[in-house]
């Protein structure tokens, strides 16, 4: 097991074992009760939480690999290079003088290409991961996640009724069941973005093609 593939499934077992000791205590509460409907809708909070924690946490291990392995910036997917030239870019932006333009694009760009990658900007979530922004910052660094398209109407609820308890509102979820569909599309969701990192980190996908 390579170190990457060890960090992301132990991720996702620390976050599957919290969610699934609350849910424990979901069952014994009596249903219908006060206790019942707060452990419910705090199944819920946490169940955002370890989504968008692990997405975060599995890009930025992506990102943090990607540095680490040394490669160029040109011998990247153009995509991935792009990304880790964010910072440049907005620089860049600061000052469209004809003259800074054509320094850049003469010997700017071109020396960038040969450092070895780096990322000063990373992928964000906005504290608002919707499957639209998911789908963005996947395709950003060439990963392949095609469950996001499939889950992508239990993704939004799951985004918009966390926000409904976050901002005190009297959201209901009825019972475990109606819960459930929800832990089931997020946990899919995530194991395949780890496959997919580790597919790309150990066969090298995110290198342009020779």
């Amino acid at each position: 097991m390579s170190n990457w593939d060890k960090q992301l499934e132990d991720d996702l077992d620390w976050r599957q074992a919290e969610l699934a000791s609350l849910k424990s205590q979901v069952i014994k509460a009596t249903n219908g009760s006060v206790m019942h409907q707060v452990l419910l809708r705090a199944m819920w909070a946490l169940l955002y939480a370890h989504y968008e924690g692990f997405c975060k946490f599995a890009w930025d291990l992506y990102l943090d690999e990607l540095k680490n392995s040394g490669v160029k910036r040109k011998e990247c997917k153009d995509e991935i290079a792009r990304l880790s030239l964010q910072k440049q870019f907005k620089e860049l932006k600061g000052d469209l003088s004809l003259e800074n333009l054509w320094k850049f694009t003469q010997t700017g760009l071109k020396s960038l290409l040969e450092e070895n990658i780096d990322f000063q900007i990373k992928l964000e979530t906005e504290s608002n991961l919707y499957p639209n922004i998911f789908r963005e910052n996947s395709l950003q660094v060439c990963l392949d996640c095609t469950l996001v398209e499939q889950y992508q109407i239990e993704l939004r609820t799951l985004v918009r009724r966390r926000n409904d308890i976050a901002h005190g509102q009297k959201m209901i979820i009825k019972d475990l069941k109606e819960y459930q569909k929800y832990e089931d599309a997020a946990l899919e969701v995530m194991h395949e973005l780890a496959i997919s990192i580790v597919d790309s980190l150990d066969n090298k996908l995110y290198l342009r093609s020779p």
